[in-house]
């Protein structure tokens, strides 16, 4: 009996430990925010959640900032344990559809809504690395709250370490999903078309394959924007080969990008000026634009190019005094034809919102540190995901 007793106190002991550590963490990182609006429209705030990232050294906590200040999301023991933090657009999804949503991932890539449905896609491999693998398909009728699922097993000569969904695209009853793969550290990537109706496997297209060689590495990026879980009826990605130098450096090889078009399923090579190829990892691609923003002390321009006229637009200017440096990159979200950003001022962050049609800034407000014994000059602040909270 003594030595259950023992077992159960050592056990004790243990936790309180790891809780005592995980409660001074979330207490240390327990920084509180607020917007102080200096320019524009303040309804523009009304029903907005930033997600964010705060960093301070080596700690980093996520904040939910609004018009009323901020909270912190995740830090305590139970959530740090469990590992798992949902953004907002998940958070609803769990409200709404709490059983169709239980043990799935917070990947958005691995998600399709529209009005009626709610589509989740997942491949698995059962047996471990090297294996085979199977895709399963849960769709929800978010009409009737009915859910269905079914299950592909993919031909057994597909075998992988690993396969990652970026992208779900549904017309016309085919799924369309896609993903990258590596066996071996050769990467790539492929798109899955499903037949829903026949649950079947329709087509598996490999649309680009890289080996890395004993000189050089290389590999694959895709610039869709990952938070969405609508349509998007293109997507962007760049095979990059590169080396390390002696001294550290990486040096581009090639980097060639491709634009794929899921309407026709089409792919033509996208060339990029060569005075924004320093700027190619800040690509982002929205509806038919793909914006490549480039940042100064006067502000920041957003180059915009056209997918459908084929054409490169007026570049897009906001003007504010930023402190551009390597450290910290503006931090940038593009969402029905408005700019959201954070970016590093003199006195902590600009939180601005622009109108990308008339290039009007509608609305500016600094991001501070309420709690100043909290006050870390060389923090730094990231947008993960800007959500609309209109129920």
């Amino acid at each position: 009996m003594k030595k259950y007793w023992k077992t159960i106190l050592i056990s004790l002991i243990i936790v309180t430990t790891i809780g005592s550590y995980y409660m001074q963490q979330a207490m240390a990182n327990n920084v509180s925010l607020k917007i102080e609006t200096t320019n524009g429209n303040k309804g523009e705030m009304d029903n907005l959640i930033i997600h964010a990232i705060y960093q301070s050294r080596d700690n980093y906590s996520r904040l939910d900032i609004s018009k009323d200040g901020s909270t912190n999301q995740g830090g305590s023991f139970i959530e740090e344990l469990k590992g798992r933090y949902y953004p907002g657009m998940f958070q609803k999804y769990i409200q709404e559809h709490r059983k169709f949503m239980r043990g799935k991932e917070a990947n958005p890539g691995q998600y399709f809504e529209d009005e009626d449905r709610l589509i989740y896609t997942i491949f698995s491999n059962k047996e471990g690395r090297g294996d085979s693998f199977t895709l399963q398909i849960d769709i929800l009728d978010k009409n009737t709250n009915e859910s269905s699922s079914f299950e592909i097993n993919m031909p057994d000569q597909v075998r992988y370490d690993w396969i990652n969904e970026s992208d779900v695209y549904v017309e016309n009853g085919k799924i369309k999903i896609l993903a990258t793969s590596n066996l071996n550290n050769e990467e790539e990537l492929h798109l899955y078309t499903v037949d829903e109706n026949k649950k079947e496997l329709e087509q598996d297209s490999i649309i680009a394959k890289i080996e890395s060689e004993e000189l050089s590495r290389a590999n694959i990026y895709i610039f869709n924007e990952y938070n969405k879980v609508q349509n998007e009826n293109y997507f962007l990605y760049m095979v990059e080969k590169y080396k390390y130098l002696e001294d550290g450096e990486r040096k581009t090889i090639s980097s060639p990008m491709y634009l794929y078009n899921y309407l026709n399923n089409e792919v033509k090579e996208w060339t990029i000026p060569a005075e924004l190829k320093p700027y190619k990892n800040w690509i982002i691609l929205q509806g038919t634009d793909i914006f490549i923003p480039v940042r100064s002390t006067n502000g920041l321009v957003l180059n915009r190019y056209n997918i459908e006229k084929n054409q490169w637009e007026e570049p897009v200017s906001f003007k504010y005094p930023s402190i551009a440096n390597a450290k910290e990159k503006p931090s940038i979200q593009i969402t029905d034809g408005k700019l959201y950003l954070i970016d590093r001022v003199s006195d902590g962050h600009l939180f601005l919102i622009g109108d990308l049609r008339t290039g009007e800034s509608l609305y500016e407000g600094n991001i501070i540190i309420e709690n100043k014994d909290k006050l870390d000059a060389d923090y730094s602040l990231y947008i993960e995901q800007i959500y609309n909270n209109i129920h």
